[in-house]
């Protein structure tokens, strides 16, 4: 956690914090622009840029990954990277069914917006991918997981989203 973020960190845990917060992320329909990577794609699997706006307007990009064979039942995993030109796309999970969302962050994001950020992205991969939001997983190539990764997990498990 970066030194400017200490001030608010017992806010983090405190569902009156996030409380107006995520109320306006809901309130929010996203609008998502799909350009197909075909640069990207490989036989039997579809790379798709998603663009969108977060909850403050900045610009998000995330490249999805999805098998052209599995279409139903599968799980998502939402990665991130440090920008898109240089990420690499979990193939291997692709080939088994998975999808693959990967996203950098844009630069300077506080720890509270990356956290609405990975929410948001989970919120709009499950309309694209037509899944259960809880098929959604959060992965990371490090031990222990981001901040952002944990709070998110801990409000989807409290039920505040």
């Amino acid at each position: 956690m970066a030194a400017g973020e200490e001030p608010i960190r017992h806010l983090l845990l405190d569902p009156e914090y996030w409380k107006p917060r995520l109320e306006q992320l809901s309130a929010s329909t996203p609008q998502l622009i799909r350009i197909p990577r075909t640069d990207l794609s490989r036989p039997g699997i579809e790379v798709v840029e998603l663009r969108l706006r977060a909850h403050d307007g900045v610009r998000i990009r995330a490249l999805l990954a999805r098998s052209a064979f599995h279409r139903s039942g599968r799980v998502v995993h939402l990665r991130t990277c440090v920008d898109l030109t240089t990420c690499a796309i979990d193939f291997g999970a692709v080939e088994k069914g998975a999808s693959d969302l990967v996203f950098p962050y844009p630069n300077g994001r506080r720890l509270e917006d990356r956290v609405l950020d990975v929410l948001q992205l989970a919120r709009t991969v499950c309309t694209v991918e037509s899944v259960e939001c809880r098929a959604v997983t959060f992965h990371c190539g490090h031990q222990p997981q981001p901040d952002e990764f944990r709070l998110a997990e801990l409000m989807r498990e409290e039920g505040w989203v």
